[in-house]
């Protein structure tokens, strides 16, 4: 199976450090506030067995599982990055590594858009040839500009049916 490309990320160590901080974060405010695994997850709404997985730092954790379990703790979601190393918050650094990811996103779309943009253009020109070998092979041929309305989409039609 071919991976993500967001796989080099998970792999990293600043994603094993927040991994590791969320988890051992939500094993401390769940024991801290005396609460059973099943009971953090009824209160959370997310499975036992998950929440289990989540505590031992296992599988990547969805915005809306940490935002579940922050409300079942009583804390906000912020508070579980709480602990992360840097200097810098765990929110901080994940918003620095969503803000590259967004600019290599906009990179990619403007060249893409430049792509596009040569493709129309590559186009528009071999439409003018094509346009101008057919004048040049029927010089008495009527333009297509110079056609009624009618008489254009009656030969389209004709042509059509001609091709099947």
């Amino acid at each position: 199976m071919a991976r993500r490309r967001g796989d080099e990320f998970e792999d990293s160590d600043v994603f094993h450090e927040l991994q590791g901080t969320v988890a051992r974060r939500v094993r401390r405010l769940r024991t801290e506030r005396e609460l059973t695994l099943r009971e953090l997850a009824a209160a959370s709404g997310i499975s036992a067995t998950h929440v289990g997985l989540i505590e031992a730092g296992v599988g990547n954790i969805s915005l809306l599982l940490l935002a579940k379990l922050a409300h079942a703790l009583g804390v906000s979601a912020p508070d579980l990055f709480e602990g992360t190393t840097g200097g810098r918050s765990g929110v901080e650094n994940t918003m620095s590594r969503l803000a590259g990811g967004v600019e290599r996103v906009e990179k990619h779309l403007e060249r893409r858009r430049d792509e596009f943009g040569r493709l129309a253009d590559d186009l528009k020109e071999f439409l003018e040839q094509q346009r101008e070998a057919l004048n040049a092979t029927a010089p008495d041929h009527p333009k297509d500009e110079e056609l009624p309305r009618r008489v254009r989409k009656t030969a389209v039609k004709s042509q059509q049916k001609q091709g099947e």
